[in-house]
């Protein structure tokens, strides 16, 4: 009779119960403890990694894990991957519920579903079933996102157009691609000077996942990356890969975020985020008649629902006006 030490497949070393070793010193008999939230993080990244999910969506799924990890060490719950309860779920998500806003409280229901089911797969198999398998994620109200206006875009553009320096040029490349292409920020923050050709009058983008998309641009938006182009190259960082520059190099997600906001309150329209301009290009392109196909393929769009959540605020503008080119009694 020995006693001895184990260390599970995560990296811990835990200690072993009085084991019987045959004479051939192998065990016979061990009850080692069940692996920690914590101890399973980094298999758990690297499945994702393998699975090609971008470093936003790892980052998104692993906080999901580590916050019900702290919500569970200070309310006195169970650790172990394998005693993790759908009640000590529901407790979670209520918590956050009371924290924050419904929509973030689903995104970490959601991660922490594809974080159980991952725990439960076939090739894994930490739990014998998912304690969420029978859980729903909770409601999220409908708060559709609000279009900018033309006047407002108009204003937006002619605050960063009257602006000849570095700075207004790379602004209303910036603005322009996003409104003219409908793009997400964190693939125009990626853009390199590469994915950009003028001559064909296209940008490509990397979308979720690692899927490459060409969107057209049209020739005012290529006015507007060419002059910045051209006053990028005096840039002490012209030799980075990277489109967009700041003063310290290239320009990060938040950054572009700013700037835009920082030119919307200098154009008197008031606190604007960059996802409202992916918003208000997908309502203008349904607006001057885009079938549903382009607008998906545009957008860089796999579910058709989106359809119906992007533009949502100024659905009735666009039955209107459909009602105004087909209107059944002036047919009649």
């Amino acid at each position: 009779m020995t006693c001895g030490y184990a260390t599970l497949r995560h990296g811990t070393t835990l200690e072993l119960s009085i084991t019987e070793r045959s004479t051939m010193g192998s065990v016979t008999a061990a009850r080692v403890s069940a692996p920690t939230l914590l101890d399973v993080i980094p298999s758990f990244q690297r499945h994702l990694r393998a699975e090609n999910k971008s470093p936003r969506t790892i980052q998104g799924y692993t906080e999901a894990v580590r916050r019900l990890h702290d919500f569970c060490s200070a309310n006195g719950m169970p650790l172990e991957v394998v005693n993790i309860t759908s009640e000590h779920i529901e407790s979670f998500i209520s918590d956050q519920l009371a924290r924050l806003r419904p929509a973030s409280a689903r995104a970490r229901f959601a991660s922490l579903r594809q974080f159980f089911a991952w725990l439960a797969s076939r090739d894994e198999r930490e739990i014998d079933r998912s304690p969420m398998e029978k859980l729903k994620p909770p409601k999220v109200p409908a708060v559709p996102v609000p279009v900018l206006s033309l006047e407002h875009l108009r204003a937006l553009l002619r605050t960063v157009e009257r602006d000849g320096g570095f700075y207004g040029r790379r602004d209303a490349a910036i603005i322009r691609s996003f409104i003219d292409t409908g793009c997400r920020l964190t693939e125009l923050s990626s853009l390199r000077v590469g994915d950009v050709d003028l001559d064909l009058g296209t940008v490509t983008f990397v979308g979720k996942g690692g899927d490459e998309r060409r969107n057209p641009i049209g020739t005012k938006s290529i006015r507007a990356i060419d002059r910045y182009l051209r006053i990028r190259s005096g840039h002490r960082h012209s030799d980075s890969e990277a489109l967009w520059l700041g003063r310290s190099g290239s320009m990060t997600s938040y950054g572009i975020a700013e700037a835009v906001k920082r030119r919307a309150v200098e154009a008197g329209i008031g606190d604007v985020h960059v996802h409202q301009l992916r918003h208000s290009a997908a309502h203008y392109l349904r607006l001057a008649g885009a079938d549903d196909d382009a607008v998906l393929r545009l957008m860089g769009w796999k579910d058709r629902s989106m359809l119906h959540r992007y533009g949502a605020s100024a659905a009735d503008e666009r039955a209107r006006e459909v009602h105004k080119r087909l209107s059944p009694g002036d047919r009649l």
